[in-house]
């Protein structure tokens, strides 16, 4: 592996990735001043924890979500596509998305938003997030429900495993890095 890709994936797991022009998906601390300003974030949205700080000008939201395969994202994908909705709806204002470590939970809750509004199937909408996040592994529980929703959704399965491939190689490997576009 080079050293430009090297140190691409080592910033992308301590740094948040532009999935859409208007969402941005990350850790905890990339919700610092710096990010924030640099990006021209508008709205942060925490999952499960406190921003690290709080910017000036800035809207803040918390949803509450416990990584646990027994935990339901129904109720709480729904208030997060509320909420990215309308920022995509709106001009200037783009919106990151966080939990502790950008792993699970909040790169379930995008998932779920790329189903429900950009119409990608399962497949495709972790294909993207993999693409430039490739820590990315939501848990078990909320892999299935997610393929529930996709069954709700398109009326078919896209993503046919229990579980991601434990490794980032093997995560990137099994999307083959076929994303469509938005």
């Amino acid at each position: 592996m080079g050293k430009k890709k090297a140190s691409r994936q080592i910033q992308n797991s301590a740094a948040a990735c532009p999935i859409l022009p208007h969402l941005y998906l990350g850790p905890r601390t990339s919700a610092s001043m710096e990010f924030v300003t640099r990006h021209h974030i508008t709205e942060v949205l925490s999952i499960g924890s406190q921003p690290p700080s709080i910017i000036q000008g800035v809207i803040y939201h918390r949803l509450s979500l416990l990584d646990d395969m027994s935990s339901s994202i129904r109720s709480v994908s729904e208030d997060a596509n509320n909420i990215i909705k309308a920022v995509g709806e709106s001009p200037n204002r783009i919106i990151l998305i966080h939990c502790s470590a950008a792993v699970s939970r909040s790169p379930t809750l995008v998932a779920a938003y790329l189903m429900k509004h950009c119409g990608m199937s399962l497949y495709d909408a972790l294909a993207r997030i993999i693409s430039v996040r490739p820590a990315v592994c939501p848990n078990p529980g909320f892999l299935r429900q997610l393929r529930e929703l996709e069954q709700d959704i398109f009326s078919s399965q896209t993503v046919h495993v229990d579980e991601l491939p434990r490794t980032k190689k093997d995560r990137l490997r099994f999307f083959g890095g076929t994303v469509s576009p938005a």
